[in-house]
């Protein structure tokens, strides 16, 4: 299985896990998703075609953020 890592800002590719011998519930423990309530997991875990797309921010997107907090109101920080 594959898991990817995605801003949820800017859609950029941040990094992947291939893991093909894994199940959900091993990457949950594994990757430290199994943290999250219940609900925010599958606000960050979307299942995509043979693969999981984990939603995070990356360094530009948090540091346009801590700049620029009103930018968050605005729905996307990419205008």
């Amino acid at each position: 299985m594959r898991f990817e890592y995605v801003c949820r800002y800017c859609r950029q590719k941040i990094g992947a896990v291939e893991a093909p011998h894994w199940s959900l519930g091993d990457a949950m423990e594994r990757l430290g998703l199994h943290h999250l309530e219940p609900e925010h997991q599958w606000d960050v875990i979307r299942p995509r075609d043979n693969q999981f797309e984990i939603q995070t921010v990356c360094d530009a997107c948090e540091q346009a953020v801590a700049m620029h907090p009103e930018l968050l109101l605005e729905g996307s920080i990419i205008q």
